[in-house]
């Protein structure tokens, strides 16, 4: 396995200098006792020599000395070895040896005074050959450390040259030369022997120092390996176990014994229980027979090889399945809740349909002078209940998806004059001042639901507000336009800014006031600008009030967009003498429609189920003029699958518009994409006669909307 990765100190390249000096003065000092035997050899056969031609008396002097010379030389080098100095104090060692080595020299210098005389060959040719036979064993003997050959050689063979060149025959200068060109020859060998030794001594520690650091990073890999929690196998190309680690066959359920080195990893993954086959995937998972999962990911290694982890992620899928269930449950959860608001908003919304209507018709007949504030009253509490179903009913859109945002260049001046208009006789009856700031600039959004998002966050402000400001301001961010709804009121606790976008949530109505709403608005500014893109943030301080912001893209088109509303006066004709065919399965709601319709003209042919609605078509004394259809009949049935069937009957497209009191997503995508005009209940009366007058001149859908 590559271990360059590990890292370990690595020497620099001077780090050994200290260490190679001191080596070089061992091996001088190892190196002594032999060339100290030698140079005694060499003594005996100079004394030898010479017996018969220099004075006996000279020779033995000089023997003296060269005795005394060698017992202190070899006193010295016992006291080496016995003291074994360190590399801090060696140096001492190798100028005391040089110092030995320079008596060393001087003895045979002497010798060389004392006895060379070219005269006699016997003289000339024992002198010449062993100096430099002693110079040329020098060489190896002392240039470990060269001080100590300079003053061996130096002395001895300058000695010899100067007295050959004093004598001055042909015979000496002869000799004289070819003892200068040796002393040369082996001062140069001396140089080179001594780096050869230094960069030999340096390379071997060099590779000391690599063998230790690669079995370093072998210990240390080694115990890396133990200690991880992951398991580890290497083969080699062939498949078979090079390295793994105890964590290896404890993951996978083995007993020690049941790995080797050189056993194909196919064979020891066969006794893991049940038998795994490790296979080609980077990655996979292997379940154990216990239930413990373990995650394997394979690397490919340059040589063929591969290395595996194995790493237990039981407790990481139990965190999954448990995360998944929560998952699951949340999903139900919301929609049983979505199930539960569309069936309670379809069950509320029946009666209070069928009160709408009445309330119409009443109104009628006894609005006077003394009824006007008690019609106004019960008018007022059938909006409050309408909004408030209007709110639950805007959710189940978006949740449907039958929301589709239709983006424009809008005027921000025309909305905000709007925007102020509509709240500031709110802004009154709360007791707070509101000051709308409008800006000469045109933005990309959705006219209505941009006026819906700032709508729902002024009434925010001023109903949370008591006797303070709101300011709706604007500020320009580059290519972006940033609308702010600033109010000083209790503001929102920190941990709370992320709860007040969910449904149901009012931080500032413990008692459920049903002026304050239900805490759906600024969930469905939340959905509205999610589904524009538009940025929606929030910031606020306990006390001091609050800052809703969103910001949103200018337009780069210049003209501005304004829409006009239609009134229904101008829409169609009157509904005078319209014949009707009005079905509905709640009885209540199908008297209320009848009376309110018989009172603006109509002929009404009212229908409970859909089999008394296709009877009431067969035998009516005339053509229908128009279907006003519950969406949901009982039974199941589908108001629009009725009105197909009415249609086929009547062999004509009647106009036909649909109520419905259902909030559930499903429905309400179906219902969106049946073409049909659709209204919500509970419906007003004015918003019924505006669809039956738009309806009465509209063309009808084409067949199989």
């Amino acid at each position: 396995m590559d271990t360059s990765g590990i890292r370990t100190a690595t020497p620099h390249a001077g780090a050994y200098r200290d260490d190679v000096k001191a080596e070089l003065v061992r091996y001088l000092y190892r190196q002594a006792p032999g060339s100290m035997v030698a140079l005694f050899i060499v003594a005996g056969i100079l004394t030898y020599a010479l017996w018969n031609i220099a004075p006996h008396e000279w020779l033995f002097g000089w023997l003296a000395a060269l005795g005394a010379v060698g017992a202190l030389r070899f006193a010295q080098i016992r006291s080496f070895f016995h003291r074994a100095p360190p590399k801090e104090t060696i140096m001492r060692w190798a100028i005391a040896s040089a110092m030995g080595s320079a008596l060393v020299g001087a003895i045979w210098a002497v010798a060389c005074f004392l006895f060379l005389d070219p005269k006699h060959p016997i003289s000339l040719i024992t002198i010449t050959v062993i100096l430099m036979g002693l110079s040329a064993g020098s060489i190896v003997n002392l240039a470990s450390f060269l001080p100590s050959f300079w003053v061996v050689v130096g002395p001895s063979m300058g000695a010899l040259i100067g007295i050959l060149l004093w004598h001055g025959d042909t015979v000496s200068n002869t000799v004289a030369l070819l003892a200068a060109v040796a002393s040369i020859a082996y001062f140069v060998g001396a140089r080179n022997v001594h780096r050869l030794l230094s960069d030999s001594l340096h390379l071997g520690f060099e590779n000391l120092a690599l063998r230790r650091e690669a079995e370093d990073k072998t210990a240390l890999l080694e115990a890396t390996l133990e200690n991880m929690r992951q398991g580890i196998s290497l083969t080699d190309a062939h498949g078979r176990l090079r390295m793994w680690n105890s964590q290896f066959l404890d993951l996978l359920g083995m007993p020690g014994p049941s790995a080797s080195e050189g056993a194909t990893v196919e064979t020891v993954l066969g006794r893991a229980q049940p038998p795994m086959v490790l296979g080609d995937a980077q990655r996979s998972e292997y379940r154990r027979d216990d239930g413990t999962v373990v995650e394997i990911a394979q690397n490919a290694m340059p040589d063929g090889g591969r290395v595996v982890t194995y790493t237990n992620i039981t407790e990481s899928k139990r965190r999954e399945a448990a995360l998944e269930a929560a998952r699951r449950n949340a999903e139900l959860a919301n929609a049983a809740k979505t199930r539960f608001l569309a069936a309670a908003s379809h069950d509320l919304r029946q009666p209070i349909h069928a009160l709408g209507l009445l309330f119409a018709t009443l109104a009628d007949l006894v609005r006077d002078e003394s009824t006007e504030p008690l019609l106004d009253q019960i008018d007022s509490a059938v909006d409050a209940i309408d909004s408030m179903l209007n709110s639950l009913l805007d959710i189940s859109k978006l949740d449907a998806g039958v929301v589709r945002p239709d983006i424009t260049p809008v005027d921000l001046d025309v909305l905000l004059q709007r925007l102020n208009n509509e709240h500031q006789p709110i802004a009154k009856v709360t007791g707070n001042r509101l000051r709308v700031r409008t800006v000469d600039a045109t933005v990309l959004s959705d006219s209505a639901m941009l006026q819906r998002i700032l709508a729902n966050l002024v009434s925010n402000a001023l109903r949370y507000t008591v006797d303070g400001r709101v300011l709706v301001g604007v500020r320009r961010r580059g290519l972006a336009i940033r609308i702010d709804v600033l109010d000083d009121g209790p503001g929102i606790p920190a941990d709370a800014l992320e709860d007040i976008f969910l449904e149901f949530q009012q931080l500032g109505n413990p008692e459920r006031d049903r002026r304050k709403g239900l805490g759906l608005g600024l969930a469905i500014v939340k959905r509205l600008a999610g589904l524009l893109g538009h940025e929606v943030e929030v910031r606020s301080a306990v006390g001091r009030g609050s800052r809703f912001s969103i910001t949103l893209p200018l337009s780069t088109e210049a003209q501005r967009t304004a829409k006009g509303i239609a009134t229904t006066a101008t829409i169609g004709a009157g509904l005078h003498g319209r014949r009707i065919l009005v079905l509905d399965d709640d009885v209540s709601v199908l008297e209320a429609m009848r009376s309110l319709l018989e009172r603006w003209g109509c002929e009404v042919i009212a229908a409970s189920s859909p089999e008394e609605a296709e009877a009431s078509l067969a035998s009516a004394p005339g053509p229908i003029d128009m279907l006003i259809v519950d969406y949901r009949l009982r039974r199941n049935a589908s108001g629009i699958e009725t009105v197909e069937r009415l249609h086929q009957l009547a062999g004509t497209r009647i106009p036909a518009l649909v109520i419905t009191g259902d909030t559930a997503p499903d429905r309400l995508r179906e219902a969106q994409e049946s073409g049909y005009p659709l209204l919500h209940k509970p419906v007003k009366s004015a918003q019924l006669r505006a669809a039956m007058q738009r309806l009465s001149v509209r063309t009808p859908p084409p067949q199989g909307a």
